[in-house]
């Protein structure tokens, strides 16, 4: 095995429970924005069709067809439109609101303090997502495990997006690191797992959900715990 030192950690669905933190988040939008005058859906389908248009959206945006801004300023238009609701009657501000929320929870996936706290006295841990510099920032703040990470790089700030190498270039650079002393760990096969193979760095898929797949990864983990078994 490999002497790895460096261990980049993607954030959403890795260690920030996404899932957990979003659904907190949009019971708040919901109140808020008083939802539920619309009638002809509910809270739970308002979360079927977030997941539908946000995954939609970050997909586009992981591949260079959409820019952050739009992300940002379509996303709920996109989401009460295809719930039924007229374009003229969606209030302003829904967007800022959830980002303003969402990134302000503090749920983390299980075993994620644990892992960390056994990991951070023999590796330089480092965090590396897509995902946007004030929200993540904010994210690692509110969790309390912004202080486990030696760097954090992002989309902003990297100018490139995973999978694109050019991001785990620039990662390793800013960290000191190697690809033979590195290894990213996260929870998307095409971004995380495929960018790594890129950059020719090893990985570890962690498939809490134990997604059928025929790619070939490094490691494979169903639980952040088992990450002892190999760091």
């Amino acid at each position: 095995m490999k002497n790895y030192k460096h261990l980049f950690f993607d954030l959403d669905h890795t260690l920030w429970d996404f899932d957990k933190n979003t659904s907190e988040a949009m019971e708040e939008i919901y109140k808020i924005f008083n939802f539920s005058k619309w009638s002809f859906f509910t809270f739970s389908d308002l979360m079927k069709i977030f997941y539908e248009v946000n995954n939609f959206l970050w997909d586009k945006f992981n591949n260079g067809l959409i820019d952050g801004l739009e992300l940002r300023n379509n996303r709920f238009i996109m989401i009460l439109k295809k719930l039924g609701v007229n374009e003229n009657e969606i209030p302003k501000g829904i967007g800022e609101k959830y980002l303003e929320v969402a990134p302000a929870k503090h749920y983390v996936i299980p075993f994620t303090y644990e892992i960390l706290d056994y990991l951070k006295p023999n590796y330089q841990l480092h965090i590396l997502s897509n995902g946007f510099e004030d929200v993540q920032h904010r994210k690692l703040e509110a969790s309390k495990i912004h202080h486990y990470f030696n760097t954090i790089v992002t989309s902003d700030s990297s100018g490139h997006r995973k999978p694109h190498k050019g991001i785990f270039e620039f990662a390793m650079k800013e960290a000191g690191a190697t690809r033979d002393n590195t290894i990213m760990i996260g929870d998307n096969l095409e971004t995380d797992i495929m960018g790594a193979q890129n950059a020719s760095i090893d990985q570890i898929y962690f498939n809490p959900n134990r997604i059928l797949h025929n790619s070939k990864v490094t490691f494979e983990v169903h639980s952040l715990q088992q990450l002892m078994n190999i760091l």
